[in-house]
């Protein structure tokens, strides 16, 4: 005779068995699952890398040819470009820096000096691109007849005149200090 107590402990290890098998063959699908997408994810990695660095590749070699074709227009596009940069580092009026006593002796540069060099910048560039197309002896003419007509001596001594009163007012500044 058979008893029930050891027909449930049969069946309950045969239960068991089962269970850790079907856990077995779920972790080794798992684990294959997970290789293959592993995989997949490094393969579409490898080519989005690889067209990444095709398109920039692509993207350098057509400027680099824009520009070749149109040096003035890169100018013009470098000049805006640095004076746009120029323009957004350069503090505002409302800061107020505490100030050392080298900033006291340096020249203020401010925005509104940025957005004059800017300007001057756009016009010689326009003009240098409308002039582009004008032949070459007739603006060698006009530059050397510029250069005629100025008077180096003015200048000269505009400069001179600048920085003698620029060493005095260091010379008076350092009376100040001493005195």
């Amino acid at each position: 005779m058979v008893s029930p107590v050891k027909e449930v402990s049969s069946a309950a290890r045969d239960a068991k068995e089962a269970t850790a098998s079907t856990l077995a063959e779920m972790q080794e699908s798992v684990a294959a699952l997970a290789r293959e997408v592993a995989d997949i994810a490094e393969r579409r990695t490898r080519k989005a890398r690889e067209a990444a660095a095709d398109t920039a590749e692509a993207g350098t070699a057509e400027a680099r040819r824009m520009i070749r074709r149109q040096p003035i227009v890169s100018m013009a596009v470098a000049a805006a470009a640095g004076a746009v940069l120029a323009l957004a580092i350069v503090p505002r009026f409302g800061r107020q820096q505490p100030s050392s006593r080298w900033d006291q002796w340096t020249p203020n540069v401010t925005r509104a000096d940025l957005y004059d060099m800017a300007d001057n910048i756009q016009r010689t560039v326009s003009r240098a691109a409308h002039q582009a197309s004008a032949p070459i002896a007739p603006s060698f003419e006009r530059l050397v007849d510029a250069l005629s007509r100025t008077d180096a001596h003015g200048s000269v001594n505009s400069i001179i005149d600048r920085l003698g009163s620029w060493f005095s007012k260091a010379q008076d500044k350092a009376k100040e200090k001493l005195g």
